[in-house]
């Protein structure tokens, strides 16, 4: 019974992404809307740019009738100004970011764009840095971009946010900021195709170089990415998602075999010249999409070449301390879950295992820090316990006492949470169920009530749904739905790989 409810429940899985496979091989289904792009294309068109005016009405309706949750201190806080803003008639709302947590290294860039925001809007600000100290340090960070590596994104935030705080008398600073913002531009008009930079960007050329074709390619950037409601949502993730669904679904080919062969020729034309993957295409790689696709590539024989590129470019990202950062630039911290996604996608492409020592020294001590492990990119405990316990190794004795841990912490309904004190979810069940069949026969009734629990989850279509937090940037959540299906999906096909 186990096993049946494994295999139809993955043929289902397999049926609800042929239908949603796009014809270049790739899963393209954008997240949904959340308060803060809206909100910020509301407050840009409100101050700085009226040709966006009239197209901002239902998102500005949407934002003033949203809830915002308060699942960390900087979004909550962020959000919560960003919402009182669009609703009042003054920019009268202080931001407010003087707790602690703005303080912390991954959460920085964030500090700095909605304090320089805020400073430009003419809104109070309390505990963040003054005008002059933002103004100096964004145009040591612009100077310096091409060695430190910055974001194309980044650079374009920069760029914009200095130009929008800077005198309207043009100078050598304003003139080199704004050559900065249109060598940042893409082709499709965004900045790194990303909404945020992309809405600063196209406020900073509304007030610098408002006749420009720079200007006019953002507005109908900006215009073209609203869905049908007239809402605004944070970018695709078509490499990361692609890799992500083929991971979780390793072995289930005969399932789909087209599918996957599709999928896969995408993730080898999706690879940079660099030798790494992006989250996107026509984006910067990053290190946890190249180990994630390098993971999902594994078994692919037409894929040896990418490998080693990949395998390549994951040993130039790596810091002297033996770990990595999720982006290229200096200022980014390690997060375990993409030092476990490294260290397993050199395992699979042969890397030196000597040098992976360090990494796996320091996700072991960071498992046995209070509270676990933590995930910098999905806001579920089950999905760090799982990456970080299978980068150690099934043998080793934290990935051991990570498994108990995670067996105990099973619902009476079969499933698990995201976070403790919540419902149990569709993802976090799949990724406990998938990390478990490492350690326990599939015959054992803690597998055989997650089996079941899946399966009474799974809709009509052969989907599962969230909710699901992925952090899109750090720490705001987004909702993407092929995720929450990917995680769930890869429970199932753990199962049937253990059987075989």
């Amino acid at each position: 019974m186990t096993l049946e409810l494994a295999e139809q429940g993955v043929r289902r899985a397999c049926a609800h992404l042929a239908r949603r496979q796009e014809a270049d091989g790739a899963w393209r289904v954008p997240p949904l809307p959340r308060l803060l792009e809206n909100a910020l294309a509301c407050l840009v068109a409100d101050a700085f740019v009226p040709e966006l005016r009239p197209q901002v009405t239902s998102a500005r309706r949407w934002v003033q009738g949203a809830s915002v949750p308060h699942l960390h201190e900087v979004s909550w806080r962020i959000e919560t100004w960003l919402q009182a803003w669009v609703g009042g008639e003054h920019p009268t709302a202080p931001l407010d970011v003087s707790a602690a947590p703005f303080s912390e290294p991954r959460f920085a860039s964030r500090r700095t764009f909605f304090v320089a925001l805020a400073l430009a809007v003419g809104a109070p600000v309390r505990g963040g840095p003054s005008r002059e100290a933002l103004q100096a340090g964004m145009r040591e960070k612009l100077r310096a971009r091409h060695v430190s590596r910055l974001k194309r994104w980044s650079g374009a935030e920069l760029a914009a946010l200095f130009l929008l705080l800077a005198d309207p008398r043009p100078s050598g600073d304003t003139q080199a900021a704004l050559d900065a913002l249109c060598e940042a531009q893409s082709a499709s008009g965004s900045f790194g195709e990303h909404p945020l930079a992309t809405l600063v960007g196209l406020a900073a050329l509304r007030r610098w170089a408002p006749d420009s074709e720079a200007f006019t390619r953002a507005l109908d950037c900006v215009l073209k990415e609203r869905t049908a409601p007239g809402l605004w949502c944070f970018s695709h993730a078509d490499v990361w998602d692609t890799a992500l669904l083929c991971r979780a679904l390793e072995g289930s080919g005969p399932l789909a075999p087209e599918m996957f062969a599709r999928a896969t020729s995408f993730l080898l034309r999706a690879q940079n010249p660099d030798g790494g993957w992006p989250y996107r295409e026509g984006v910067e790689s990053d290190t946890d999409t190249t180990a994630m696709a390098m993971l999902a590539l594994s078994r692919s024989d037409s894929a040896r070449d990418a490998l080693a590129a990949g395998r390549s470019f994951l040993e130039r990202m790596r810091l002297p301390s033996g770990l990595w950062r999720t982006w290229q630039t200096q200022e980014d911290p390690p997060a375990e879950d993409v030092v476990a996604h490294a260290l397993l996608a050199l395992r699979v492409s042969g890397g030196d295992e000597a040098c992976r020592a360090p990494a796996v020294d320091w996700l072991a001590e960071r498992a046995r820090q209070e509270g676990g492990c933590r995930a910098h990119w999905f806001d579920i405990r089950a999905y760090a316990t799982h990456e970080v316990a299978l980068a150690l190794g099934t043998d080793h004795a934290e990935a051991r006492r990570l498994a108990r841990e995670l067996l105990a912490a099973q619902h009476p309904d079969g499933g698990w949470s995201s976070t403790p004190d919540t419902d149990s979810s569709t993802a976090a069940t799949g990724m406990a169920l998938s990390l478990l069949t490492s350690f326990l026969p599939v015959e054992h009734p803690a597998l055989g009530r997650a089996l079941r629990f899946l399966a009474t989850c799974q809709d009509a279509e052969g989907a599962w749904t969230g909710p699901l937090g992925m952090f899109a940037p750090r720490p705001f959540l987004c909702d993407y739905p092929l995720q929450v299906h990917a995680l769930a999906a890869q429970g199932m096909a753990a199962v049937l790989r253990a059987a075989r």
